[in-house]
């Protein structure tokens, strides 16, 4: 474009698409550059680890761009800029806004944002928004996870919305107040200086841009891309079937009483009903348990960010992310409920408590819905975030003086399996796409815990005709300091969260180990390796999912072991070679192999064809002598209906449906047995093999008051579907589409 026409277009606030396109990563470079300033100034391993965001909003506060690092407290970056403006008739230049406030604006108290307006002769054009987890802001725990707070005035300071900077001088004031209530001041300081830098490039880099284009092309630009991407994805959803799909998830917790086992372990139920109807999407968490006054509550900003993280992954590697794929989204709950938690809560565990179930338990809704589509078949996952498993050291350091420090390892989970794809080992988290683990090196630099592990560990995905990815495991002892404490929590240690999707197993659960008086240093120093806990002399004990007050003393051993993903379809249909491949790299163990693949290898790593069809068949046999059959007018395994005509659809790799005169019938999309009618659920129509702990991973573990059921086709067994449910059977039904 000539600079007559940039002037013209500049003047009507209109760009063409070329121009349009060069604004657009424009932008996303200013965004970049910003979060890379932030990442440098800062001296957090937490920030290096990228538990922090940046992102760009418009004059009102919508989401223009987005980092890609933590990004569930993104969407409570626009209700904070939409608090600013509602408080405050005054905003100027210069001035940036400071909040942390959960019941607000914000996942917990540790997240602390900062958000400044840009304006353009005058005129508010754009918001600049940034966040980082703080490693510590006070409370009664180091680190500020208050695991055992019974409200928030035992966890860190609040933060109400108000300027941190007037007119670009620092209210001083404000700033020594929150600083001076931090265990580690000097690292919170250097963080809101870290926020200041990058605001204050991205600002630059935003005038600049708009000096070149015209203030009004860069804000036409914003706007046009959100709408862009809301009316790809209603376009989308109108291709999908209408109907009610729901998902259950549950948050498990210790529940007081300290009694060992499950019967000292209380289940919060969080259940998604996602109702899709044209082009919009309602998800509906009315059912979920109410909130109460312990670990795991989120606010109401939890839960939406939850929902606006799931939405930007699951659709944004079709439609460019930013707000506009949250306009066609409702999501309902009153409050006072554990993912709408309202003062005087404790929620500084909301950011990986029961908004991650909810996030588990939407992604089960979204992943049967997409299910319908040949063409967005591909784009379902099984719940990818299981649990943050919280490890928060604290004490003395090596130099005896005071340290938090928040490990970052258990990001490292194995992914979801896909219906193309096993899922990726150790890749990493949703909710921080761009993160990654803390380096080993800086932490043992900086805090006085030796890593004497950090490994992928075999068989911890879900099998399946697509496994799950495997996670880590890390183990930690304390260095030249007499002990630390460590802040533990987390839940899925008595259930698993990340269920698998069309026969596919749920993967490992997560774990907290703890070896007392094992002397790995002496061990070491005598030049014998360590390669597991069970090597080790000492008292061995698992940790409970919440431990407050974890004293890891000197010659102690801990270990972290996270949840993983579950796979896909089921894992007697995969590839032989693929199993034999993975036993090779040690991602599968020979045992695992057999036992849930009904894999018979040779001596030398390869497969045993023959043996391998005879162990399957017996593994099939099982099945059919163990289930159930199906409800009461759905035809009966040795009775095969005939499916006449073409199928009008699919639900994922498990049913074939087709039209008729009473509704949609199905038919078993493996061996095409007809099945029945669809009108009283699908789940009627199958066969139901309860499973135990030898039909799953040796990491899953089941809470008494739930089980684990193969829903099978009653003619070919072939599991189509696996359900963490409860005992008394499942209350929700899949899908009730509507034609």
């Amino acid at each position: 474009m000539n600079t007559a026409a940039r002037t013209t277009a500049a003047a009507n606030g209109t760009a063409d698409p070329v121009t349009h396109e060069v604004i657009r990563h424009k932008l996303w470079s200013i965004n970049a550059e910003g979060s890379t300033t932030v990442e440098h100034v800062s001296g957090s391993p937490v920030v290096h680890a990228t538990d922090y965001n940046f992102g760009i909003y418009t004059a009102s506060g919508e989401m223009a761009v987005i980092g890609t690092y933590l990004l569930t407290p993104v969407y409570t970056g626009a209700m904070a800029i939409e608090e600013f403006q509602r408080r405050y008739d005054d905003i100027e230049p210069g001035d940036v806004f400071i909040i942390n406030d959960p019941y607000i604006a914000a996942m917990h108290q540790n997240d602390v944002q900062f958000c400044s307006p840009v304006f353009r002769d005058g005129e508010l054009v754009a918001w600049l928004g940034c966040m980082a987890h703080q490693v510590d802001l006070g409370g009664m725990d180091p680190g500020s996870w208050c695991t055992t707070a019974t409200d928030v005035y035992q966890e860190g300071i609040r933060i109400p919305p108000g300027r941190i900077v007037r007119k670009g001088t620092v209210n001083q004031e404000l700033w020594d107040t929150i600083v001076a209530n931090s265990r580690m001041a000097h690292t919170v300081a250097n963080d809101f200086r870290a926020f200041l830098a990058g605001l204050r490039v991205a600002e630059r880099r935003f005038h600049e841009l708009c000096d070149c284009y015209g203030s009004d092309q860069v804000r036409t630009t914003m706007e046009r891309t959100l709408d862009h991407s809301e009316a790809d994805l209603r376009a989308m959803l109108e291709e999908l079937p209408d109907g009610v799909y729901e998902h259950t998830s549950y948050l498990d917790r210790p529940d007081g009483s300290g009694n060992d086992g499950d019967q000292g372990i209380e289940l919060l139920e969080v259940p998604c009903r996602m109702e899709k109807t044209g082009d919009r999407l309602v998800f509906d968490f009315s059912g979920s348990s109410p909130q109460s006054p312990a670990y795991g509550m989120t606010t109401r900003g939890g839960l939406l960010g939850a929902v606006a993280t799931l939405m930007l992954c699951t659709f944004g590697s079709e439609i460019p992310w930013n707000h506009g794929i949250m306009r066609p989204v409702e999501v309902k709950a009153p409050d006072g409920l554990c993912v709408t938690a309202v003062e005087p809560m404790p929620v500084s565990g909301g950011a990986a408590g029961a908004n991650w179930t909810a996030t588990c338990s939407a992604g089960g809704a979204i992943a049967k819905m997409l299910s319908f589509s040949e063409r967005y078949e591909s784009f379902a996952f099984g719940p990818s975030d299981g649990s943050w498993q919280l490890s928060q050291f604290g004490g003395a350091d090596q130099h005896g003086q005071p340290f938090a420090s928040m490990y970052m390892d258990s990001l490292m989970w194995g992914g979801p399996a896909f219906s193309f794809r096993d899922g990726v080992d150790a890749g990493g988290a949703m909710v921080i796409l761009g993160g990654g683990a803390t380096d080993v090196e800086q932490q043992e630099m900086r805090h006085p815990l030796m890593y004497l592990w950090r490994r992928q560990v075999a068989d911890s995905g879900g099998a399946g005709t697509y496994r799950g990815g495997n996670g880590i495991q890390f183990a930690l002892t304390p260095i030249d300091t007499p002990e630390v404490t460590g802040v533990l929590g987390t839940h899925g240690v008595s259930l698993p969260n990340r269920t698998g999707l069309f026969g596919g197993l749920p993967g490992s659960c997560a774990r907290f180990e703890r070896v007392t008086s094992a002397a790995p240093l002496d061990r070491l120093a005598s030049g014998q390796a360590i390669t597991r806990l069970s090597e080790l002399d000492g008292s061995h004990e698992t940790l409970p999912g919440v431990s407050p007050a974890a004293r890891i003393a000197h010659g102690d051993v801990f270990e972290c072991t996270v949840q993983n993903g579950g796979g896909y379809g089921d894992p007697l249909l995969r590839d032989p070679a693929r199993v034999a491949a993975d036993v090779e790299r040690h991602a599968v163990t020979p045992e695992s192999a057999a036992r849930l693949y009904g894999v018979a290898l040779t001596p030398d790593g390869g497969v045993d064809e023959p043996a391998t069809a005879a162990r399957r068949e017996r593994i099939r046999e099982d099945r059919r002598a163990r289930m159930t059959a199906p409800a009461a007018g759905a035809p009966a395994a040795a009775a095969i209906r005939t499916v006449t005509g073409e199928p009008s659809g699919i639900w994922g790799s498990a049913l074939s449906t087709f039209p008729g005169p009473d509704g949609p019938s199905a038919a078993c999309r493996h061996c095409g047995a007809g099945l029945g009618s669809l009108s009283d659920g699908w789940e009627a129509l199958a066969g139901r093999v309860t499973l135990g702990p030898d039909d799953l991973g040796r990491d899953v573990r089941v809470h008494d008051a739930l089980t684990v059921v193969a829903y099978v086709c009653p003619h070919c067994v072939t599991s189509l579907w696996v359900d963490t449910e409860p005992v008394a059977g499942k209350p929700w039904r899949d899908f009730a589409a509507r034609a």
